[in-house]
């Protein structure tokens, strides 16, 4: 599982959406889990209980508050009904979602899709000869170009986090020359406990709980 700890959020990021989501990682969970509302409700507990995720303005506890209906889209434009959590923080008297990482916060379609498209894009390829994606072009240009916004300030948080939390420094030749997306996956086999799975996913897990927002 790829969790990292809370620390004091000096700058936000990503505004106007900080403390309003905490991802996870599903560690190994079948998806299907997502359309069973008493699994979904029985997982955030756990997770809450056990201080996986906390509230990340006051680092304190959660408790289960609420649970409603989420949509995704598959790479074939199929929509898919499910559930997401809602904590609370009675110090805070915030309601952070906690959201499974294969879940984009805002779209609909899910993480693995659109990391799909960034990664086309990246390749040099334009965006009408894209393949497996059933969006049109401009939802897929806009997918893009917020990356580019966001990805280039991910790379800036992630850098930080693994100086911040576990005083590590990654030399910044390694990073030259590569992609956005491919520096974000660069960096995250510098943090413990990676589990190698989708970049999208555990870069949103280390930026929601570090209150700095998300791709």
């Amino acid at each position: 599982m790829l969790h990292v700890s809370a620390c004091n959020p000096r700058y936000p990021f990503l505004s106007p959406f900080d403390c309003s989501l905490i991802v996870f990682h599903t560690e190994g969970i079948c998806k299907a889990s997502f359309y069973d509302r008493v699994g979904v409700k029985h997982t955030a507990n756990d997770l809450m209980a056990r201080g996986v995720v906390v509230c990340v303005l006051c680092f304190g506890s959660l408790r289960y508050h609420d649970i409603y209906v989420r949509h995704i889209n598959d790479e074939e434009g199929n929509r898919h009904s499910g559930w997401v959590a809602q904590g609370y923080c009675r110090v805070c008297n915030k309601y952070p979602s906690i959201q499974p990482d294969f879940i984009m916060a805002y779209k609909h379609y899910s993480a693995k899709v659109i990391e799909s498209v960034i990664t086309e894009s990246e390749s040099g390829r334009v965006v009408e000869q894209f393949s497996g994606c059933a969006a049109d072009v401009s939802t897929m240009r806009r997918w893009i170009k917020q990356f580019n916004v966001r990805g280039a300030a991910a790379v800036g948080w992630l850098i930080a986090a693994l100086f911040e939390v576990y005083d590590h420094h990654l030399r910044v030749f390694e990073l030259q020359h590569k992609k956005l997306l491919k520096q974000l996956a660069r960096l995250l086999r510098e943090f413990p406990n990676f589990n190698g799975g989708s970049v999208f996913g555990a870069v949103n897990i280390i930026l929601t709980t570090r209150n700095c927002g998300f791709l």
